[in-house]
């Protein structure tokens, strides 16, 4: 049903956007322990400590893949605690193993410790970085969701230049513990983390499905108050609507097999797995983890390793403002699509120049090699890293979000798995070939998304629903930008 009243110009309160950055420090927490393993891997002290015998490729491909292993060990964890204790509880309960797993990875003093620490880190990795969009999504107003949510992309990113720089630094310490401070950032940054909770609200979605609904109505008055709406009429209308929806769900099973049985939610599960599959399938996670080693078959030294891997992150970084900018405007389903595509010929033209110029006899031809790495970084997180992150959480209902949140990143995680664990050895083996692996993945993935996943740009999380065939409680009236009826940008509260 809708209901009408006088309109109130939708606006985004500067709150509402402290809250999402604050949030997307747990994003930051992902980027840089994610990343930070791939300037270690250029670091002279490291490959001396760890890296000097004949298995260096197999540890190699052991560190990066067992990360991921373990971060899919956490994403599932997370949804059980999300559930029953809250978003904030669950990201706390990362934040702590990820403190843990930094100070182990900086006082390492052999391999299997580095291991055990990487792994540890990998599953509080898990944990922050699939509850995160699910708390952003439901403290985000329906209007800028796309952007607000879209941020943790920047955050990821963000914590790769972070490291990057940190790697690139640290390269002038001529000391045996250089590789070590590395790991000491991360740590200081999940204490961050950890701190910051105190200062953030619980998902008021979460505390009326929880029968708290006084606590969810001071939250969300607080937080989408704007000088255009002093009274909180948009608190209120929305808090009707998550009340009513919540109300009508209340009663539905949760369970996985529930998921799988019925049709709606079917539908959610295959359009989630499609999401990062695709996403992942381009070989992003492989890039990220191994690109000072790649610039390094391409034939520079060290310094230049890092160097360039650190205007790579940097391209990332500047993609995702593209990425936030253009995710409410055109749609997200339009941009998975360019991402796809685009991401599919970059890395054929990338493929082509290394099977040509590998050998360092041309140099314009390896220079080339060079820029389509930047310009790959730069299509994949101007198209995909944010819309990824928000188009896998927001399709799922209030109660089962956090179960959606651990199906969208069981896809993350088992494609970096599937596309990391050999890449180091296929690398070495079959050079350039390997990417053809993942432009034959993503081209029946994404005609799989054009065919399949609905757009949701611009609707509440509970009118989402109505995508998928559910039915919606209470709907907000909104006048869009080409309507006729109403002035631009105008919602009309119930």
């Amino acid at each position: 049903m809708t209901q009408d009243s006088p309109a109130v110009h939708r606006r985004t309160s500067l709150l509402n956007v402290l809250l999402i950055l604050t949030a997307g420090i747990a994003s930051f927490n992902y980027g840089y322990m994610n990343n930070v393993i791939s300037g270690s891997f250029a670091q002279t002290t490291f490959l001396t400590k760890f890296l000097s015998g004949d298995n260096a490729t197999s540890i190699t491909d052991a560190i990066v893949s067992g990360f991921f292993g373990f971060a899919l060990v956490g994403c599932v964890v997370q949804s059980y605690i999300s559930n029953y204790w809250g978003r904030r509880i669950a990201t706390g309960t990362g934040a702590a193993i990820l403190i843990l797993g930094g100070a182990l990875q900086a006082g390492s003093v052999h391999i299997a410790m580095f291991l055990v620490a990487r792994y540890i880190a990998g599953l509080g990795c898990g944990m922050i970085i699939s509850n995160t969009p699910v708390y952003m999504s439901e403290i985000a107003p329906a209007h800028t969701r796309g952007l607000l949510v879209g941020l943790q992309g920047n955050g990821i990113t963000l914590g790769y230049v972070i490291s990057s720089s940190a790697a690139f630094g640290f390269q002038f310490v001529k000391k045996s513990y250089q590789w070590r401070l590395n790991f000491v950032i991360s740590t200081i940054a999940a204490l961050s983390l950890f701190v910051s909770l105190f200062f953030l609200p619980e998902s008021p979605r979460w505390l009326v499905e929880k029968n708290q609904k006084d606590r969810a109505r001071e939250i969300l008055e607080r937080i989408h108050r704007t000088d255009d709406d002093p009274d909180g009429l948009v608190a209120h209308a929305e808090l009707v609507q998550i009340v009513a929806q919540v109300e009508a769900e209340r009663s539905f099973p949760t369970s996985y097999l529930h998921i799988v049985s019925t049709p709606a939610l079917r539908r959610r599960l295959i359009c989630s797995l499609l999401n990062w599959t695709m996403g992942l399938a381009t070989g992003s996670t492989v890039l990220a983890n191994l690109t000072p080693t790649l610039f390094g078959n391409l034939g520079y030294g060290t310094i230049l390793q890092l160097g360039l891997s650190l205007v790579w992150t940097t391209c990332l970084f500047i993609g995702c403002f593209v990425n936030i900018y253009l995710i409410d405007k055109i749609g997200r389903v339009k941009l998975l699509l360019a991402g796809g595509i685009g991401s599919a010929v970059l890395l054929s033209i990338e493929a082509a120049l290394e099977k040509y110029y590998l050998s360092g006899e041309n140099k314009a031809g390896v220079q080339a090699a060079v820029a389509m790495y930047f310009l790959f970084a730069v299509w994949y997180t101007g198209t995909l890293e944010c819309t990824c992150a928000v188009y896998g959480i927001e399709i799922w209902p209030t109660y089962l979000r956090s179960k959606g949140a651990s199906i969208s990143f069981f896809a993350f995680f088992i494609t970096s798995i599937w596309t990391t664990a050999p890449a180091s050895l296929a690398f070495k083996t079959i050079g350039w070939k390997y990417y053809m692996v993942f432009v034959a993945a993503l081209v029946p993935l994404t005609i799989g998304i054009y065919f399949l996943c609905p757009e949701t740009a611009g609707l509440t999380l509970e009118e989402i629903g109505g995508k998928f065939g559910d039915r919606v409680e209470i709907e907000f009236s909104v006048a869009m930008e080409t309507g006729v009826d109403e002035k631009p940008g105008v919602e009309q509260i119930p």
